[in-house]
């Protein structure tokens, strides 16, 4: 038999369309997607009993009710409590992962703690008379925050430094305003409440003013282009202050001047604390602290909330072998610069109370309840830093919440029943409970008062914003927001594969801009100030102003450039 290469093909043609028609084909995929589903190291809910649990996000200050579906005791969807009175209902997509963070390959799980408490031990005993043991307090306001000021208070020269508070501590209602002209803040990005920002969004005319068009100027009624200074920003407060009352939002205390306290703004306001905790350590912005006087600093990133320019942390720090220690799930933030770096648990594994966020003009307190149980060898920077100063701080949250209740004011909203109940119907144990179980404790809406003169002052000379070190080189305009939220890493692939987020190392210029530096689109380049450099990878958009560079808030990035906002681009 004589067999051509017509035959041959014939054959092996025939072969396969045959083979579609018998199991074997369907069989190999049917197993090669269960052999995929079974590799090392994908975690895989446990079976069981489905059931609800509640809870708070604590992944940024705004505390969003939470509603978890768990097989068994794992939680494997997260969802928004519908009719929360704070949240509406509402997560962002950061919340809606959330239960994906214990499996993060970049969590810390493992450190020395009890080198960290000796090494501390020996820097108290080493303290002179001008230098101090400082706590960093990077989400101020919460129960932590009075342990570690009752800690320091029996410590050696105790210090508690707290980060600055979002819009200088002051607490908006959107609900009565009529426009809102932000300067450069991501009021639709994230900003505040999401869940409570959407609803009170048809009410308001939004002004987005800043030089590069962000998410939220997209969706604003107007975006101006400009990059104004204060006698600008006055100019366009007065333009639109017909169509009142009118909410300025701005990180420059000189710009926040220009709100009318007791119409649409007033000082954030603080849950009730036991009286025995009133002496505790002052607190103290790092700006007062002098320079060169710490012995030892101790950071608390176990929860994400603001963060400060290490090269302005590392002035305030003892020239000759300061000790640093970083509590938190990762080395991305100040566990860099760290003798220590303690692993702390994460959410949904912790235990902690979150302050009223920045645009609740009230009083609220509720906890974030585990809805894990965290890992061995993780630290509760609390119970930490608690231990320094004899202190016994196990029954703080309860100790407040009985604080709480013994005011009698204002009521809990419980999640499983969306009801509300007056805190003088329940009893101290049923109060402690329902926070526990998914319950949010809202107290009296916060006192405007009346116009005057609490509240930064306006400078008397108007100085442009931005301003810094005026060499040759770029306006730095960041994107983004958190830089030390750990972030869950399907998320993260998510937005990085589909450029709906700036990656941590990039960097975004006009391609006019690129040109004049010598780098292309995806090509490697570093960002460069007088305080270092960071690698950076460039991208190209002409939506981006020539003279200005769009960069990620990491921190990397916030470390080079400090209170400047002015860079050089070069080549790597």
């Amino acid at each position: 038999m004589h067999t051509t290469r017509r035959d041959l093909f014939k054959f092996i043609g025939g072969s396969a369309v045959g083979a579609l028609f018998t199991p074997a084909p369907w069989r190999l995929i049917t197993d090669t997607a269960l052999w995929s589903e079974n590799w090392p190291g994908i975690p895989r809910p446990a079976r069981g009993e489905i059931k609800t649990k509640f809870t708070n996000c604590a992944l940024c200050p705004a505390g969003c009710g939470v509603r978890a579906r768990c097989v068994g005791e794992q939680p494997v969807s997260l969802a928004g409590v519908a009719s929360h009175p704070l949240s509406r209902g509402a997560l962002c997509p950061f919340g809606l992962a959330g239960h994906h963070l214990p499996y993060h390959p970049e969590r810390v799980k493992a450190g020395d703690a009890q080198g960290a408490a000796a090494a501390v031990r020996e820097a108290v005993a080493k303290c002179a008379g001008n230098e101090r043991i400082a706590v960093l307090d990077l989400r101020p306001g919460r129960t932590a925050s009075w342990t570690y000021r009752r800690a320091l208070a029996g410590v050696k020269n105790g210090l508690y430094v707290a980060a600055p508070q979002p819009l200088g501590g002051w607490a908006v209602d959107l609900a009565k305003a009529r426009t809102v002209i932000s300067f450069g803040v991501p009021v639709l990005d994230g900003w505040g409440t999401p869940g409570n920002v959407l609803q009170a969004r048809a009410n308001f005319r939004l002004v987005q003013v800043e030089p590069v068009q962000s998410r939220t100027a997209i969706l604003a009624d107007e975006w101006l282009q400009v990059e104004p200074d204060v006698a600008a920003a006055t100019a366009i407060v007065k333009e639109r202050a017909a169509n009142g009352p009118v909410l300025v939002l701005a990180d420059w205390p000189e710009l926040l001047a220009l709100n009318q306290p007791g119409e649409t703004i007033a000082p954030r306001q603080e849950a009730p604390v036991p009286d025995s905790w009133k002496t505790a350590a002052p607190v103290t912005e790092l700006s007062d602290v002098p320079n060169a006087s710490i012995r030892a600093l101790l950071i608390d990133e176990s929860v994400p909330g603001a963060y400060i320019p290490w090269s302005e942390i590392e002035t305030k720090l003892v020239r000759d072998n300061p000790m640093v220690v970083a509590f938190g799930p990762s080395r991305a933030g100040y566990g860099r610069h760290a003798r220590f770096t303690i692993p702390t648990p994460v959410y949904p594994e912790l235990t902690d109370d979150i302050p009223p966020a920045v645009d609740c003009p009230g009083t609220a307190f509720r906890v974030s309840a585990p809805l894990l149980p965290p890992p061995g060898g993780v630290v509760s920077p609390a119970d930490f830093i608690a231990g320094l100063g004899g202190l016994d701080a196990a029954n703080a949250l309860r100790e407040r919440a009985d604080a709480i209740h013994k005011s009698g004011r204002g009521a809990v909203f419980t999640y499983a029943d969306a009801k509300s109940t007056p805190v003088k119907e329940l009893q101290p144990d049923d109060f402690w409970k329902a926070l526990n179980e998914g319950a949010c404790w809202i107290g009296n809406s916060a006192t405007m008062p009346a116009r005057s003169g609490r509240g930064p002052a306006l400078p008397r000379e108007p100085r442009p914003l931005g301003s810094g070190h005026q060499d040759s080189g770029f306006t730095v305009v960041f994107t983004g927001s958190q830089p030390g939220l750990l972030v869950s890493p399907i998320l993260s692939k998510l937005y990085q594969e589909s450029n709906l987020r700036l990656a941590r190392n990039g960097a975004v210029l006009h391609p006019d801009s690129a040109r004049s530096c010598g780098v292309e689109d995806g090509s490697r380049a570093f960002l460069e100030t007088p305080l270092g450099q960071c690698a950076v990878e460039v991208a190209l958009d002409p939506s981006v102003p020539p003279g200005f560079v769009q960069v990620a808030a990491g921190p990397e990035v916030l470390d080079i450039c400090g209170a400047s906002l002015r860079a050089r681009v070069v080549r790597a």
